[in-house]
């Protein structure tokens, strides 16, 4: 059948969508493929030496990244599912959609920080962007410890009632 994609960046979120995409891969015996795509944001002015601080910044994104792919693939070797790692730069949520839809793959599975809705609309969601673009079926894994928003709310509200 189709592969499997693990969109990663080493986050907390990340770890837990990379467990959820192996345990997948290896009940439905598919092959796993992880992208990390590298994105280093670019200040709007230039300054004295501005690049080789972007340089530096380039590199070290890149030497994330490379740990990042290396310990998801390491995670799938253990578990016996064929993994590829596939490392890109652009911009993410584009970058992601392009792969998955060019390997043709049935699933895409990521991290999501849980960030309310203010954050969400200051630094913006891959994981929404990429629901909403995806050609396939979008699984979104959130930190088992992260309470939404609402629940929190909730739950204060409900203890402040008794």
């Amino acid at each position: 059948m189709n592969p499997i994609l693990l969109a990663t960046d080493g986050s907390p979120a990340a770890l837990e969508a990379t467990h959820e995409a192996i345990r997948l891969a290896d009940a439905l015996d598919e092959r796993l493929i992880v992208v990390g795509v590298e994105h280093v944001t670019i200040p709007a002015y230039g300054y004295y030496g501005y690049g080789l601080v972007y340089s530096e910044m380039l590199a070290a994104e890149h030497a994330h990244m490379q740990r990042v792919l290396a310990d998801a693939a390491h995670l799938a070797e253990d578990a016996g599912v064929s993994c590829e790692t596939v490392d890109l730069t652009g911009q993410i949520d584009d970058r992601i959609c392009e792969l998955a839809e060019k390997r043709d793959v049935q699933l895409i599975v990521l991290g999501s920080h849980g960030w309310n809705a203010v954050r969400r609309f200051v630094f913006g969601s891959v994981s929404t962007s990429v629901m909403h673009r995806a050609h396939c079926p979008v699984l979104v894994v959130r930190e088992p410890d992260r309470a939404s928003d609402f629940e929190r709310e909730r739950v204060h509200a409900d203890a402040a009632a008794i």
